[in-house]
C-alpha cells in the first residue's frame, strides 16, 4: 500500500486524530488561569481537594468548612471523587483540580464521533459531530472548569454510542454496557436519571421489536418472549446502575458510614434541592436555554491599567441558532418519513429538557442543558452529513459552515478563557441585552 492510497483510506482517522490533537491543546493551553477558585470551584475544587486527603467530611453532609468556602454534598461524590484522583497525582493546585475536566472535554470529541459514526453509519458524519463539539463554546469552557457536568456528556454519549451498538447488533453486553454508563451519569448529579429513564424506554422498545414483536409473529410465543424482556431490563436499566451508583460511595462507607446514613443523605440531597429558592443573578428558566438567553458570568479580574479577564459560559451563537433550525427540520423529517437515527437524536434532545419543567429545583442554569445540546449537534450533524455527502456544492456549504463555526468560536476566546482584553471590548460580546 503507497503512503498516498494509505492517507486516502484512512483519511477519516487521520482528521479525527487532528480534531482530537487540537482539542487537547486548546483545553489544556493556560488551564491554570485563572489561579484561584471561581464560580463553583468554591464547592467542587475544595470538596474534591479535601478527598484528595482523605477527609472524610467532604462525603458527608452539614460540616463546617472555611470562610467562602463550602463542601459539596447535595450531589453524588463520583465526579468529585475523579477531580480528586487528578489532584493526588498532578498536586493540590488549579491543573490538578482541572485536569480530568479538560481530559474528559477532550475525549468527549472522540466518544460523540464513534456515537456519530455508529448512529448515521457515515465516518463523514463522526468527523462533523466531532467539529461541533470541538467549536462548542459551552463544551469548552465546562471542559476548564472544576465543576462535573462534563462528566455526564461524556457518560451520557458512551450510554448512547452502547445503545446504538445493541439496536444494530442485539448483543446484551452492550445493554449492560449501557447500564453502566447510565449508573456513571446517576452518580455524578441526579439528573443523570434522565439519562437512564431515557435510554431503558428506547431499549424496552428495541427488545419489543426485535425479541417479542418478530418472534411473536413467528411462533406466536408472545407472552414467552415478553417475559425474557423484564429480566433483562431490571438488570441494565435498574440493578447496574444502581450497583454503580453504591460502588461510588465506597468511601463513604469505608469512612464508617451506615447504609442508613446513606439513606438518610439521600434525603437531605433532595430536599437541598427541592428547598432552593434563592435567586441567582445568571439563573435562567428552562424554557430560554435553547435560545441562549442567559449565560452564566463566571470569573471577572481587574489586571489593572485597563485590562480585563473575563470567563463567559455560553454556547457558540451560530452553532446553536443554526442548531435549533435543524431541529425543526429534524422534527418535521422524522414526522414525514421513517429515520430512526435522527428520530432518536431529536427525541434526545427533548427527553433531557423537558424534565426540567417539573425538576424540584427552581434555580437552573443554562448548562443544565448540555445533554440536550449533545443531541442539538447530532440532529445537526445529521443534515451537514446530508449535504456533504449530496453534492460539490454541498461540501462547499458545509465547509463554508465550519469556516464560520470556527470563527465565531475563535472571537468568542477571550471571554472563554479569561485573555487579557480592554475594558470597553467586553461589549463586543454582548450580543444580546440578557447577556449583560
Amino acid at each position: 500500500m503507497t503512503q498516498q492510497t494509505f492517507i486516502l483510506k484512512y483519511k477519516a482517522e487521520f482528521l479525527l486524530a487532528l480534531v482530537i490533537v487540537f482539542c487537547f491543546g486548546i483545553r489544556f493551553y493556560h488551564l491554570e488561569i485563572p489561579e484561584s477558585y471561581y464560580f463553583d470551584e468554591v464547592y467542587f475544587a475544595f470538596t474534591a481537594q479535601e478527598m484528595a486527603k482523605g477527609n472524610r467530611a467532604a462525603w458527608e453532609s452539614s460540616h463546617e468548612a472555611p470562610e467562602d468556602l463550602a463542601y459539596e454534598w447535595t450531589h453524588p461524590p463520583l465526579g468529585k471523587e475523579i477531580t480528586a484522583i487528578g489532584i493526588r497525582i498532578f498536586g493540590d493546585n488549579t491543573l490538578g483540580w482541572r485536569f480530568f475536566q479538560s481530559v474528559f472535554g477532550a475525549l468527549g470529541v472522540l466518544f460523540i464521533y464513534l456515537l456519530g459514526k455508529e448512529l448515521f453509519n457515515s465516518k463523514s458524519a463522526g468527523i462533523i459531530a466531532s467539529l461541533l463539539y470541538s467549536f462548542e463554546s459551552l463544551v469548552f469552557v465546562l471542559s476548564r472548569i472544576t465543576m462535573v457536568d462534563i462528566f455526564i456528556a461524556d457518560f451520557l454519549i458512551l450510554a448512547s454510542l452502547f445503545l446504538v451498538k445493541y439496536a444494530r447488533t442485539r448483543r446484551y453486553s452492550y445493554l449492560i454496557l449501557t447500564g453502566i454508563f447510565c449508573g456513571a451519569g446517576m452518580s455524578v448529579k441526579w439528573s443523570g436519571i434522565y439519562i437512564t429513564e431515557f435510554l431503558a424506554g428506547v431499549a424496552l422498545v428495541l427488545i419489543y421489536y426485535y425479541e417479542v414483536y418478530t418472534k411473536a409473529a413467528r411462533d406466536r410465543e408472545f407472552i414467552a418472549s415478553l417475559l425474557k424482556i423484564i429480566p433483562r431490563m431490571v438488570l441494565a436499566f435498574l440493578v447496574i446502575p444502581l450497583l454503580v451508583y453504591l460502588v461510588s460511595y465506597i468511601p463513604y462507607f469505608y469512612h464508617g458510614n451506615s447504609f442508613q446514613d446513606f439513606l438518610t443523605l439521600q434525603g437531605n440531597m433532595y430536599g437541598y434541592h427541592g428547598g432552593v429558592t434563592a435567586d441567582h443573578p445568571y439563573q435562567s428558566a428552562w424554557w430560554k436555554w435553547p435560545l441562549m438567553l442567559r449565560p452564566v458570568y463566571l470569573h471577572f479580574e481587574d489586571l489593572g491599567e485597563g485590562w480585563r479577564a473575563h470567563i463567559y459560559l455560553l454556547g457558540n451563537p451560530f452553532i446553536w441558532y443554526t442548531g435549533i433550525l435543524f431541529l425543526v427540520l429534524g422534527i418535521i423529517q422524522a414526522a414525514r418519513k421513517e429515520t430512526p437515527p435522527l428520530l432518536f437524536t431529536v427525541l434526545s434532545v427533548f427527553a433531557y429538557w423537558l424534565p426540567w419543567a417539573f425538576s424540584p429545583r427552581k434555580v437552573v442554569f443554562l448548562y443544565h442543558f448540555l445533554p440536550s445540546l449533545v443531541f442539538l449537534l447530532l440532529t445537526s450533524t445529521y443534515f451537514l452529513n446530508e449535504l456533504w455527502n449530496g453534492s460539490r456544492k454541498g461540501k462547499a456549504l458545509v465547509l463554508l459552515y465550519f469556516c464560520i463555526a470556527g470563527g465565531v468560536f475563535f472571537y468568542f476566546y477571550p471571554v472563554l478563557a479569561a485573555w487579557p482584553i480592554k475594558e470597553m471590548d467586553i461589549n463586543r460580546y454582548m450580543w444580546l441585552n440578557t447577556w449583560r
